[in-house]
């Protein structure tokens, strides 16, 4: 396609990539596009002052978008600045074009030139249009394949038994330095894992909407938190616009709607609604599945027939927290994720490590 010029993006540009996302809908058992407020890089600025997208311009009209938002992570005892690759979008008349293949360059040329050390990208699984970006073609650097990951959303429609021996309630304040050492703790069970620190934690807390310690809960044991998680509603900053359903899942609608005559049940998913969601983020345990599946069940129960329909728990496939997700009601969609690396020979380590990826909260969003 001639006359696209690829540029980073600036405040000018707000409207245009707002309205981008609106012709760019993710489709799927239900289809809907992601609608960003109240800017459209609010979010990932408050996680990371550093973010950037690129946008795809034909004259005046924005027709792609791909955007990097850092975090640190810790590979092999070590520590680098990563990137996560988000927003990649682009419309639909110009997908079978070179506007993809240009977003990408731009950016992972914008990623050479940082002080970024590598960038984990994530694809809907069994799309083939991304193998151009991961197996080295056209100059672009080879990605390495860490492997399936999952959203397995929870329909909390069924309360779910608990051990009572867990204590669960909200933490204080005086509770942070104990959560931060279990956030390092469990991290040290992946081979890349986020740096939680005490600072990065509390910044979380002081400037994201809906991440104070009120959203959070503990599991305590003998007094010692065992287990922890936010539940986070992001719709102030990220909310999805249902616009279809397939068939399996308006059959679960029609069945939803029919038992709240005599059950509370979730808040039914409609079209041309926001999709009522909340989030299981920055959860860990201390050497404790059970407790943190028994903070799961509960989160469950506390919102059978909530204005919420779905509750969002998003890891690797392979990741031990899905052993205990097996008794959830609940919808799975996979997706692949690639790893970009200036240090070529940390590539070939991975290749034969296989203690998986420990999600940070830029990778949620």
């Amino acid at each position: 396609m001639s006359g696209i010029e690829v540029h980073l993006a600036d405040d000018a540009d707000n409207d245009s990539i707002i309205g981008l996302a609106e012709k760019c809908p993710q489709e799927g058992m239900i289809t809907y596009f992601i609608n960003r407020t109240p800017r459209f890089n609010s979010l990932q600025r408050l996680l990371d002052p550093e973010a950037w997208h690129f946008v795809a311009r034909k004259e005046e009209a924005v027709i792609g978008l791909v955007g990097v938002v850092h975090f640190p992570a810790r590979v092999f005892d070590k520590t680098y600045k990563a990137g996560y690759m988000l927003d990649l979008r682009v419309e639909k008349a110009y997908r079978s074009g070179i506007t993809s293949f240009r977003l990408i360059s731009a950016a992972v040329d914008h990623i050479r030139k940082s002080d970024a050390d590598m960038v984990v990208a994530n694809f809907l699984k069994d799309n083939k249009r991304p193998l151009v970006f991961t197996s080295g073609r056209g100059g672009l650097p080879p990605a390495l394949h860490l492997g399936t990951n999952r959203i397995f959303n929870i329909i909390p429609i069924r309360r779910m038994a608990l051990d009572n021996s867990y204590e669960i309630d909200k933490p204080a304040e005086g509770d942070i330095p104990e959560i931060v050492n279990l956030y390092r703790k469990y991290a040290s069970g992946f081979g890349i894992a986020p740096v939680m620190t005490e600072d990065r934690f509390r910044k979380y807390l002081g400037s994201i909407n809906g991440l104070s310690l009120d959203n959070f809960l503990v599991v305590r044991e003998n007094g010692k938190i065992k287990a922890v998680t936010a539940v986070w509603n992001e719709h102030a900053y990220k909310s999805y616009q249902v616009l279809r359903l397939n068939f399996s899942i308006r059959v679960v609608a029609g069945i939803l709607n029919f038992l709240s005559l005599f059950m509370k049940v979730p808040h039914p998913i409609r079209i041309n609604e926001p999709l009522r969601q909340l989030s299981l983020v920055l959860y860990a345990h201390d050497d404790c599945p059970e407790a943190l599946d028994n903070l799961f069940r509960y989160v469950n129960n506390i919102n059978l027939g909530s204005d919420y329909t779905l509750i969002m728990l998003y890891a690797q496939e392979n990741d031990p927290v899905f052993r205990f997700m097996k008794k959830f009601t609940g919808i799975s969609v996979r997706s692949e994720l690639y790893l970009f690396a200036k240090e070529t020979q940390l590539l070939e380590r991975l290749k034969k490590d296989s203690s998986g990826v420990l999600f940070d909260i830029t990778m949620t969003i």
